[in-house]
């Protein structure tokens, strides 16, 4: 199915995704759809519909409830729209069903969950879609529309509701709740002690943020902070436009794996986030200025909503020293200069079609690339070959400075620990490329001490995220 490029008169039906943090990870598929040109039509569970809603674009947001009668109207709905063509973006069974029903005739979704035959394109998923970040993933679906679906990074704008009153000066966003459970969540006091240490740096106040039902872990933090700061606390008390508004006008954030972390990145807030059972590959926030955290233990990331050992020991040994460490390197003014991105492309990877970033210059081994059967590759304008001596006795160091390289602005790229590593001594960002080689030492990577800033599925998709954090 080839789609124009031109704004269409027959609009697109999106199912869109139900969690706040899914929703967030599916703006760049979104942003894909309306840069071709689509008029969309959006549906999505009231929790998430207010990420869809920032999107002029879009042209009308439509509220799904749950349950078989919310499924029934949603099927009349649709059906009275008569949309030619639908993109699925949940796995689920339910969420194919319904265009199926209401008779769409084009519905693209993943074959996931028995439900190809409801689909009149279903794509199949590669093992390195699920392993990379989940944007690529809804990316992926844009793609098999025949549309072309380059990354960008979500952006989300305040809406226009009465701004709820904030104290002045330094403000400290605390999300200390998360959806499935109280196995994502670092425990409450922990939340308080980072406060206590930001804030003693940069006065100010805490404010806390989330749901209905993280009340109690908010109350928890701020009984912790109450008469040593100013605490001003939202928890429950916000509609989702309302927070939008309140995070964004807030200096940084410290959050689990939540909605409220992704949030933070679109408006791009600061944001300390905590992992403990769930996979920070997959699930990262796609800002330009975050820390991710976590402890390598065996049995994590285990995804699961409650912890099977009763004791949470991906949280034990994660401490708010650590996260207020992060802090201050996210609070850092930005470093700017002469930018590499070190990456030493396997014999499965040729040049990303994408332009490189501004004042960028790609290093690359080439040795590796006379290994690889490139001996006739011409490398894109603004391409440093580093003498293999250099690379060879890996004195990443001599290089950053006889090239005059900033490694604070730096990337590294690869499929090895030990091809990541110096960017950890060196201050630089980090993308893990998922080949075979990386998928089938997955368990590996979860015991290494560091988590690399982005999982991508390729090295073209790699150089669109960092053209989205530099441009």
């Amino acid at each position: 199915m080839s789609l124009s490029h031109t704004r269409s008169d027959d609009p697109c039906f999106v199912r869109g995704l139900n969690w706040l943090g899914d929703a967030i990870m599916s703006l760049p598929a979104i942003d894909a759809l309306i840069a071709a040109g689509l008029s969309l039509k959006i549906v999505a569970r009231p929790g998430s519909a207010e990420i869809y809603r920032n999107r002029p674009e879009v042209l009308e947001v439509i509220n799904e409830t749950k349950g078989l009668a919310g499924r029934l109207a949603a099927v009349s709905a649709l059906y009275k729209e008569n949309f030619g063509r639908g993109l699925i973006l949940p796995n689920s069974f339910s969420s194919a069903l319904v265009p199926f029903l209401a008779r769409v005739p084009n519905r693209v979704g993943f074959a996931r969950n028995l439900r190809s035959l409801m689909l009149s394109k279903a794509v199949p998923v590669r093992r390195r879609d699920l392993a990379a970040h989940q944007s690529f993933y809804f990316l992926k679906l844009v793609e098999a529309m025949g549309i072309p679906a380059p990354f960008t990074r979500p952006l989300v704008l305040p809406p226009p509701v009465p701004e709820p009153e904030l104290p002045e000066g330094f403000r400290l966003a605390l999300a200390p709740g998360a959806a499935f459970g109280s196995a994502k969540r670092w425990p409450a006091e922990k939340f308080a002690r980072t406060a206590e240490l930001i804030l003693s740096r940069h006065p100010g106040s805490a404010v806390i943020l989330g749901g209905p039902s993280e009340v109690e872990a908010a109350r928890q933090v701020e009984e912790e902070l109450t008469g040593l700061f100013n605490v001003v606390n939202l928890a429950g008390r916000t509609t989702l436009a309302e927070a939008i508004s309140v995070l964004s006008r807030c200096h940084l954030t410290v959050a689990n794996d939540s909605g409220l972390m992704h949030l933070s990145g679109a408006l791009d807030v600061p944001v300390v986030a905590v992992f403990g059972p769930t996979n920070p590959l997959t699930t990262a926030p796609m800002s330009r200025r975050h820390a991710l955290l976590r402890i390598p233990v065996d049995c994590a990331p285990c995804q699961s909503r409650e912890c099977p050992k009763r004791v949470r020991i991906c949280f034990e040994d994660l401490t708010p020293q650590m996260a207020a460490e992060a802090a201050e390197r996210l609070l850092a003014p930005f470093q700017t200069g002469n930018r590499a991105i070190f990456w030493t492309p396997t014999q499965d990877e040729a040049w990303p079609s994408v332009p490189l970033p501004r004042q960028t210059s790609l290093v690359i081994a080439q040795s590796a690339l006379l290994a690889a059967g490139h001996q006739d590759l011409t490398p894109p304008p603004g391409t440093l070959i580093i003498p293999r001596p250099l690379l060879e006795n890996r004195d990443h160091q001599s290089i950053v400075k006889k090239y005059d390289l900033n490694p604070a602005s730096s990337f590294w790229l690869g499929d090895t620990p030990e091809s990541l590593t110096p960017a950890v001594r060196l201050g630089g960002r980090t993308v893990l490329l998922m080949t075979d080689r990386a998928q089938n030492s997955l368990p590996a990577w979860f015991s290494q001490s560091f988590t690399p800033d982005l999982a991508a599925p390729d090295p073209g998709r790699a150089f669109e995220w960092i053209n989205s954090l530099t441009s």
